[in-house]
């Protein structure tokens, strides 16, 4: 029943494929779909393949989820869940879901390419959540304009967040952001608290800038209808946050010379 739920869904937002787009063939994955399926990818603060399994399970409590089933993830890949990554998930298996095989993913299959149970849980790996509610901080938005601010605004945020906000428009849109109030951590590299912005579907590609310190950024515009904000603090010293605004740019009329020629 959960897999028709999910294609009815799917189906759904199908006959919006003209405002979203495709990426190689497939309808983009990662930003509806974690709200779709409950299923979402995670790697380590550190970077990629870097969680033992101890250290996956805690990724995945942290943000009120437990490790995906094999079932789950499944039931997502189904629907388009589709990510180059292998993960932890649930009872110490490693994996990750394959939608449309490539050179360099999949080994020329489609499904779960599955590792299977890990006798070594020290291994390090990325990890696969299940989650079907919001998270704390972070998610998919696709209004027009919208305010995002980071956790407990305006009063300081917490130590050790990590939120990511994938912000999507229509297709031929820009994404203006404007930032209001700033005041993070600041140190020499802004290596301990920090918010990344890149003009990307992801935080793998586009990187537009890391901040922190107490002064307001320049204004950022995408170059195209998708970005993604990833705002991360360590275990140590936390500031007032930040508060900012995206708004959908649409894309200036032709002139009638321009039309012409």
């Amino acid at each position: 029943m959960r897999v028709l739920a999910l294609l009815w869904t799917f189906c759904l937002l199908l006959k919006e494929a003209q405002a979203w787009g495709f990426k190689n063939g497939i309808f983009h994955n990662s930003i509806w779909l974690e709200q779709a399926a409950g299923v979402y990818h995670r790697e380590s603060r550190q970077g990629r393949y870097q969680l033992t399994y101890k250290e996956a399970k805690a990724v995945c409590k942290y943000e009120g989820g437990t490790l995906a089933t094999y079932k789950q993830l499944e039931e997502a890949r189904q629907i388009g869940f589709h990510v180059c990554a292998a993960g932890w998930f649930d009872r110490g298996r490693v994996g990750y879901p394959i939608v449309k095989a490539g050179p360099n993913c999949g080994f020329g299959k489609v499904g779960i390419i599955d590792y299977g149970y890990r006798l070594n849980k020290s291994e390090k790996w990325d990890v696969y959540c299940y989650n079907p509610n919001s998270k704390e901080c972070g998610g998919v938005l696709t209004d027009q304009q919208k305010m995002i601010q980071s956790p407990g605004f305006p009063e300081e945020y917490q130590n050790e967040q990590i939120c990511y906000w994938h912000i999507r428009v229509r297709l031929g849109q820009k994404i203006r952001l404007n930032f209001l109030e700033f005041d993070v951590e600041d140190d020499t590299a802004c290596l301990a608290d920090y918010l990344e912005v890149y003009d990307s579907y992801d935080d793998v590609s586009g990187f537009a800038g890391r901040f922190c310190g107490d002064y307001l950024p320049d204004d950022i515009i995408s170059t195209g209808n998708v970005m993604t904000l990833k705002f991360l603090s360590d275990a140590s010293i936390t500031g007032g946050g930040f508060q900012l605004q995206y708004v959908a740019v649409n894309p200036a009329p032709k002139s009638q010379n321009q039309t012409h020629n």
